[in-house]
């Protein structure tokens, strides 16, 4: 799969709610980091738990779509990659009200298949 490809899925789980499908986008363990905090993921249910009720808020906002601008990607290793995503996330008209930064590393199965191992929030 490629990269890009596999944001635009990650995005439509997000953004539905599924949280079968957000939670099947990542390896684990994984790891999130941010300045002020850094958080170890054992397992599935953590996600899960993690983004549920996410999208509902984001609709309560008025937001709903969530499009990934995928930037740099850097081969670490055979098997994994740094990515930097910048979200935007649209209005029922497609306006962009609100913008994240995030650089994902993905480990890279046999066959090619991404998930997501670390997250890194990058502010501003």
């Amino acid at each position: 799969m490629r990269i890009d490809e596999f944001f635009a899925t990650y995005a439509a789980a997000l953004v539905a709610g599924d949280l079968d499908g957000i939670a099947a986008a990542y390896a684990y363990p994984c790891l999130i980091l941010a300045d002020d905090f850094s958080l170890a993921v054992q397992e599935a249910a953590e996600v899960k738990r993690a983004f549920d009720g996410a999208a509902e808020r984001h609709r309560a906002q008025g937001l709903v779509g969530a499009r990934p601008l995928v930037g740099a990607v850097d081969k670490v290793t055979e098997r994994l990659v740094d990515v930097d995503v910048r979200w935007e996330y649209l209005d029922d008209g497609g306006v962009v009200r609100e913008r994240d930064h995030y650089r994902y590393t993905l480990h890279l199965g046999e066959g090619g298949e991404a998930a997501i191992r670390v997250v890194v929030a990058i502010p501003g």
